[in-house]
């Protein structure tokens, strides 16, 4: 038995066990790779790589990455991973749910992940997130936080969950102040609008933050909820809340079906009720509205969403 460093951006990948295919998931060697297209965000790449640092922690996992120009090089890297017996291929990225429902079926010995999809096959997953609950959530928070009957959408460089993570928030806003107007800006000039129409809360919607933007919306005096829970950290002067989509959580989760021979190809599909979505607060920061208790407004999105009572138009859904 032989242990192999791998260095992953910073995670520590475990050993590469060699044995023979017949043996039990952990003799055998749990091989799992990290395809990525170019076109991936920041964020999303590096939540992926988060997964693949816990999937090598906690199941004595060989890890790696690749990442591929286009669709032709996408194809020819998995036929390669799927040709050397590789386990599990998580693939992250827009435009790869068609290339790999037709590669997988030649290969039925590796298991295929895509994240984010909608479609499955014997040995086809997808991992599918539902942020309009979690956009639920931050829309109160938002509205707890705001002394105005008015929300900001604050545009950015992203991927389609940000369209139903937005219906989410101007839901939860209206749920608080049912006349709201919900004002929709994108770039640089987009937070002195928002300021110049009366706006005091926006969702920065954007899977790619702009530090120029993040500095207009400081010096014009907007608050923000972040769609990245690093930005708690990075702006904790008005960043008042972040969504967290758990990207690394959710991959840890199917890993371990896979590793433990449990997994069958379906869409996995990860609401507020399964820990992988959630807000957090800056509970060090004062919002415009004063003193509100948006932990309390928090609670009280929440309990609604699991009560069944939420009701999202623009999405269809509702009781």
């Amino acid at each position: 038995m032989r242990l192999k460093q791998l260095s992953l951006l910073g995670v520590l990948g475990l050993a590469a066990l060699s044995c023979s295919p017949a043996g039990p998931p952990q003799e055998a060697g749990f091989r799992v790779r990290l395809l990525t297209s170019g076109a991936l965000s920041g964020r999303w790449e590096r939540a992926a790589e988060r997964g693949l640092g816990l999937i090598a922690a906690e199941l004595d996992a060989d890890v790696a990455r690749s990442r591929a120009a286009g669709a032709a090089d996408q194809r020819a890297m998995l036929r390669v991973l799927a040709g050397n017996g590789i386990d599990l291929v998580f693939c992250v990225g827009p435009d790869v749910e068609a290339l790999v429902y037709t590669e997988a079926v030649a290969y039925p010995d590796t298991d295929f992940v895509i994240i984010p999809g909608e479609i499955h096959s014997a040995n086809v997953g997808s991992v599918v997130f539902m942020p309009e609950e979690a956009g639920y959530l931050a829309g109160a928070v938002a509205a707890a936080a705001s002394r105005r009957p008015a929300v900001g959408l604050l545009r950015g460089v992203g991927r389609p969950w940000l369209e139903r993570l937005e219906a989410g928030f101007a839901a939860g806003f209206r749920a608080a102040k049912p006349n709201a107007e919900v004002i929709s800006t994108e770039g640089r000039d987009g937070p002195w609008q928002l300021r110049a129409a009366g706006v005091e809360v926006a969702l920065y919607s954007t899977d790619q933050v702009d530090a120029q933007v993040l500095a207009a919306a400081h010096d014009a005096g907007l608050y923000l909820v972040g769609t990245d829970p690093s930005l708690l950290d990075a702006e904790p002067d008005f960043v008042i809340a972040a969504v967290d989509v758990d990207v690394a959580e959710a991959m840890l989760r199917v890993a371990r079906e896979v590793h433990d021979r449990t997994f069958i190809g379906k869409v996995f599909a990860f609401d507020l009720g399964s820990g992988v979505l959630d807000v957090e607060l800056n509970d060090g920061l004062k919002p415009p509205g004063g003193e509100p208790d948006l932990r309390e407004a928090l609670e009280r999105a929440r309990s609604e969403i699991t009560a069944g009572w939420v009701e999202i138009e623009e999405l269809g859904i509702g009781r």
